[in-house]
């Protein structure tokens, strides 16, 4: 358990380098290695990667083993069902990538050897998420001490967890030197040609100022073009491998929320008013009463006055100790407060702690008085800070955490006994309290002049939807869905009652949010499971109920020229248009019109830029535009260039100068290699995913 809390409390930094790629990694373990599937035929199938079949039981065993391995980094319990979502879909993409980088790995032979890892931990080619882990940080530095590492290694074995831990960093390693291998390959066989490289150059040496007039193709009316039914076939014909699609699901749907109603609020402030005399009693202690009776626990903050709100601003600046104010009404709740104390408190602090936290309290305190014992006859509190605290983020700094109001500390350290030492003690002290996260040794180095402050107790009924509320909405809700079981019903009723019909496109197989639905798992395998025109049974997510209609089941493979008519009818017209704006410019050019009476003619203006060159992606006004930019460059001195085609309209320019600049063949060059390095690891594993056959049947089980 020492090894686990040491993980917890300095894992920080390998957290935010490491632990996304970590996860994979040590999820993917002996993946190299594994042989055939032990599954036959598909039944039990959840991936097959060009081939490669993973079934439920490594799938699954592999989230077990990333929810633990979470746990043990964070302290978390469990996950939410949106982080379990999540992570099925991160784990679905370490698998896919893995098996395809597998087959490239063995083809080449590319390995990763025992004396290579030993090198990233201990050698001269530290990796940086074990040279910045504070876990083999020397503590009286917190510089990287690679004995820290080797100590580490040689006691693993001991302990269950150190073993885990380090498996999933020595993994990421080991995966992440294998890909740099792969990638290192790829990129020493990319080279620029001699011919592309002098065009290259020839481009970037010239910085061109030139005038030039747009003509934004929405100035032609659709009216004026049209598109023929074999256009858009043709163009459908030439392109079909633009529109493969996976399979995908419509739906419309309505929603009864739960809500709630005025019984439910009217009940709230009947609580309120039950507790209130005895809360309001001299002989009850309201914090208890609190913490015992109210939906919010008692807070233990002084809070300055502007902090409350007005109504309790003014029953504040009238009221004495013990006094109690309420019912009211405040975020969505009824409350009653009563003073407990009013204080005059620093506004502000600054302090510096060391956080102990041994495996046993007796253990804790002990060196927590050492420690304070060794403070007090001169010991240096930054170094014993950097030595002994178990909070990372300020062990660094010496136990320093700045200036902070009360209430503002992270919520760890939120807790009323860390407020009330810092706040009520004085400058210089030295004090020892206890939170839930440990001990703390607080050194108060300066405060903020005082302020009143107080202190109040409130009884909090916060405004929920009853079981009966709950029931009455559902009646709702399941009377709807019997009275109205066909599509032609669904809609009918919806316009009779003024309902709102929402609307969920494109869902995919293994979707987890629908419309602004969360955790919408039901609805998506629904959708899947039955048929166009079918009436979903009554779900409930997010506080309401939710009936469905499927409208529409689009199967994987290519969407029909029918459903991607509209799309491609648009792109034409747009060319279209720009053909016919390319036309009309070339004829006035032909007849003699300057730019001015061009720019007259289609109520626009002329622009000039200066000073552009290829290396430029936007033309200022004009906006991204690259064959106007290339136009602009290859256009000669004093010449009027022919009508360009943009992204956005036709534009015709003239260049007014060019001058020369010089290009570095050595700048190119590295330029080059800058964007393979970028290009090579961005695009390879989709390059691979491209190639690749891949299976997802995940939704059969989750």
């Amino acid at each position: 358990m020492a090894t686990l809390e040491k993980i917890r409390s300095k894992g920080g930094v390998f957290v935010a380098i490491f632990i996304g790629l970590a996860l994979a990694a040590f999820i993917l373990t002996d993946l190299m290695s594994s042989g055939p599937s032990i599954f036959s035929g598909n039944q039990t199938e959840v991936l097959n990667i060009n081939g490669k079949s993973i079934g439920i039981n490594e799938f699954q065993n592999k989230i077990s083993e990333m929810e633990e391995f979470n746990k043990l980094n964070t302290g978390a319990t469990g996950l939410t069902e949106e982080e379990t979502y999540s992570l099925r879909e991160q784990i679905k993409e370490m698998f896919i990538s893995q098996a395809l980088l597998e087959e490239r790995y063995e083809q080449l032979g590319i390995a990763v050897t025992s004396e290579e890892v030993l090198d990233m931990v201990t050698g001269r080619n530290i990796h940086p998420a074990i040279y910045q882990h504070l876990l083999f940080a020397d503590p009286g530095t917190g510089i990287f001490d690679p004995q820290r590492v080797m100590s580490f290694l040689q006691n693993k074995n001991v302990d269950p967890t150190a073993y885990f831990y380090w498996m999933v960093m020595e993994e990421q390693l080991i995966n992440e030197k294998l890909f740099i291998k792969y990638g290192n390959l790829l990129k020493k066989g990319m080279y620029m040609p001699t011919a592309l490289k002098n065009q290259e150059i020839a481009a970037r040496s010239k910085s061109v100022d030139f005038d030039f007039v747009g003509v934004r193709l929405s100035t032609v009316a659709d009216s004026l073009i049209t598109v023929s039914e074999k256009e858009v076939k043709d163009y459908y014909n030439k392109n079909k491998k633009y529109f493969k699609r996976e399979a995908t699901r419509d739906i419309e749907y309505i929603t009864f929320a739960i809500e709630p109603t005025d019984a439910d609020r009217t009940a709230a402030l009947e609580w309120v008013n039950k507790l209130i005399g005895d809360f309001s009693s001299p002989e009850v202690d309201p914090i208890q009463f609190v913490n015992l009776n109210s939906d919010i626990q008692y807070i233990g903050r002084n809070q300055r006055l502007a902090e409350f709100s007005s109504q309790v601003q003014d029953f504040i600046l009238s009221a004495k100790v013990g006094d109690v104010f309420g019912p009211y009404f405040e975020d969505n709740a009824y409350k009653a407060s009563r003073l407990v104390a009013i204080n005059n408190m620093p506004d502000s602090a600054r302090a510096r702690h060391i956080l102990i936290r041994e495996t046993t309290l007796d253990a804790t305190n002990a060196l927590a008085d050492s420690l304070m014992d060794l403070i007090r006859k001169g010991a240096d509190f930054a170094d014993l800070a950097r030595r002994y605290s178990q909070d990372p983020g300020s062990a660094i700094n010496g136990g320093d955490l700045g200036w902070f109001t009360e209430g503002m500390m992270v919520p760890e350290f939120n807790d009323a006994e860390f407020n009330d030492a810092v706040f009520k003690g004085k400058t210089g002290d030295l004090v020892k309290t206890q939170t839930q996260y440990g001990i703390h040794i607080i050194n108060i180095q300066q405060q903020g002049p005082a302020t009143p402050k107080y202190n109040l107790a409130t009884l909090v009924r916060e405004i929920h939807y009853s079981s009966e509320t709950y029931q009455d909405v559902y009646r709702q809700a399941a009377r709807f869905a019997a009275d109205n079981n066909t599509p032609e019903k669904f809609n009918q009723a919806i316009e009779e009652g003024k309902l709102v019909k929402r609307y969920g496109r494109s869902i995919r197989e293994n979707d987890n949010y629908v419309g602004g639905f969360t955790s919408a798992r039901e609805l998506v395998r629904w959708a899947f499971e039955t048929n166009v025109g079918s009436m979903s049974p009554v779900f409930e997510f997010d506080d309401q109920f939710v009936i469905a209609n499927l409208v529409n089941a689009a199967e994987e493979g290519y969407a029909s020229v029918n459903e991607v008519s509209p799309q491609i009818t648009a792109y034409l017209k747009q060319q279209k248009k720009a053909e016919l704006l390319a036309a009309q410019i070339e004829a006035k050019l032909a007849s003699g019109a300057s730019f001015e009476t061009i720019a007259a003619d289609y109520n626009t203006e002329v622009e000039t830029v200066n000073g552009l060159s290829f290396s430029d992606i936007q033309v200022p006004g004009a906006g991204v535009e690259p064959a106007l930019v290339s136009a602009a460059v290859n256009t000669p001195a004093g010449q009027i260039s022919k009508p360009v085609k943009g992204n956005n309209g036709v534009y015709v320019l003239k260049v007014n100068n060019v001058e020369t600049v010089e290009v570095s063949e050595d700048l190119l060059n590295t330029e080059f290699a800058q964007n393979t390095l970028m290009t090579v690891d961005y695009q390879l594993i989709r390059a691979l995913r491209n190639d690749a056959e891949i299976k997802d049947r995940r939704a059969r089980f989750y």
